[in-house]
């Protein structure tokens, strides 16, 4: 299928390509009286780009338009993956402008990388072609390595990024060499019709399991997932606050989403021996995942390191879903992504909004600044208390949704265990509004703060407040998001919700 009717799956990944390469052309420009215009200009540039994209891919989902290029398909699951990755990316390059011009480090790379793993993350959720989920895969993470140790200066970010870039080497490794031993038990590279293969073959094959125990890997690996997480809160520690914000949700969601797709294929039916053993591994992973992300959280004194942590912690009952394996609960998987996007980047939004950077993003720093700017600080609360799961709010009804799903499979010891690992995050979720709303600030940390400029930051304390109006909304309007567009996905995507 080659006619110009199915290049326009190419499209959307395209138009952020494209920006991705002239981005750096503008930053050759040396004159130090029009940086201030370059600066604008690329920001411009990439903004653009990324609504570009997101129009052209809302203009596909509103006319029901799912076209296809060889082995890329821009389907309902693909629309709603580039939808969530642009929005994404469009809240980290506001809130990049205000960061960078913080660190005193502006610089035109930064938006093209990011603009290149924003077409990589499209490519990756696209395709249930192993090659082809391999060159998304390296497509959107060696700018994520690059972007972590974008802050040359800061000898965190060196470490941050090294980390990030040898685990990541090795997880990538680990996904080829599953790949190929599948290609070597299947003879394709499709896993839907790998699928069908596995499930028809008499026995289950060693090294179809250790196969798919490889590619698996590979996803839990991006997803943050333990025990393969330990790259995470040195990376985000690392990185500028806005791309540690994107590879939080960005990153963890395109895991999920392309796992999402190639699941039903990977387990080859559900009932198959290679089915029951991938469900397994996916429910010991998300124990894991729920026990060291929420009790390694509690005795952070970072909030960076604390966010990470919690960031792990989101993965494990995410994993809960494919677990329970029901469509509904693939339903609950999508509308808790869409919830954590807007409560993640408003909790790393704060930062960037109160110009906590370098070595002051302490819970010592945030004391009382919550009565300096208010409605910043009501916003992030917001996003703290729907990323702790309190009600009314979006991240209530995502663990909802996902521990109601597994109750009605009869995985009832799982709920309880993650509703427990919930109850445990309150407490050092609320760490931030209890410094933000209660504590007095120290002296010496008051008497820093006067030496430094004033803080400027629009566009970032903007984003916060989206974000903190966005939990609301989903969490007010839940029943009205999940029929009206995620469960569309679902029910156009695998055709089996009535």
């Amino acid at each position: 299928m080659t006619g110009a009717r199915d290049l326009a799956a190419l499209l959307p990944l395209a138009i952020p390509a494209a920006a991705a390469c002239l981005l750096p052309i503008a930053a050759l420009d040396k004159d130090q009286s029009a940086q201030k215009w370059i600066r604008g200009a690329m920001f411009f540039m990439a903004m653009l780009a990324l609504l570009g994209s997101f129009f052209y891919v809302t203009q596909l989902w509103s006319t029901g338009h799912q076209p296809v290029y060889a082995q890329l398909s821009m389907d309902r699951l693909a629309q709603f993956a580039a939808i969530f990755v642009l929005i994404a990316a469009a809240l980290t390059v506001l809130q990049l402008w205000d960061h960078l011009h913080q660190e005193g480090w502006v610089k035109g790379e930064c938006l093209a990388l990011l603009l290149t793993s924003v077409s990589g993350m499209m490519l990756f959720t696209a395709t249930t072609h192993l090659m082809l989920l391999f060159i998304g895969l390296e497509l959107f993470s060696i700018p994520l390595y690059a972007l972590t140790a974008t802050l040359r200066t800061r000898s965190e970010a060196a470490e941050g990024g090294m980390k990030y870039f040898l685990t990541g080497a090795v997880a990538s490794s680990c996904f080829l060499m599953g790949a190929v031993l599948l290609y070597g038990v299947t003879g394709t590279l499709d896993v839907s019709e790998m699928g069908i293969r596995l499930s028809v073959a008499k026995g289950l094959d060693p090294l179809a399991l250790v196969g798919a125990a490889l590619l698996l890997l590979g996803f839990l690996f991006k997803a943050s997932a333990a025990p393969f997480h330990q790259w995470t809160p040195d990376a985000y520690e690392g990185a500028p606050h806005p791309i540690a914000a994107f590879m939080s949700v960005a990153t963890k969601g395109v895991a999920l989403i392309a796992l999402l797709r190639i699941f039903p294929g990977l387990v080859a039916g559900g009932d198959s021996l290679l089915g029951v053993k991938v469900r397994m591994a996916i429910a010991l992973a998300a124990v894991l995942t729920m026990i060291v992300g929420n009790l390694t959280a509690l005795v952070q004194t970072r909030i960076k390191r604390m966010l990470a942590y919690s960031s792990i912690s989101h993965a494990g009952y995410l994993l809960l879903a494919f677990v329970a394996g029901t469509p509904q609960a693939f339903t609950g998987v999508l509308f808790y992504l869409v919830a954590y996007l807007a409560m993640n980047m408003g909790a790393f939004g704060l930062l960037t909004a109160f110009g906590l950077v370098g070595e002051r993003v302490t819970f010592d720093h945030l004391r009382g600044l919550g009565w300096k700017r208010p409605g910043v600080s009501i916003a992030a609360t917001l996003c703290l208390l729907s990323l702790a799961g309190i009600p009314p709010t979006a991240g209530f009804f995502g663990k909802y949704m996902i521990f109601k799903e597994l109750v009605q499979t009869g995985h009832v010891g799982l709920t309880v265990l993650a509703v427990l690992a919930s109850l445990v995050s309150v407490y050092y979720y609320l760490r931030i509004p209890v410094a933000l709303w209660l504590e007095q600030p120290k002296t010496s940390i008051e008497r820093e703060a006067a030496e430094l400029p004033a803080v400027d930051a629009p566009f970032a304390g903007a984003t916060v407040l989206v974000c903190g109006a966005l939990v609301l909304a989903c969490g007010f309007l839940q029943t009205l998001l999940v029929n009206g567009f995620v469960a569309r996905v679902i029910r156009d995507w695998m055709g089996i919700i009535r």
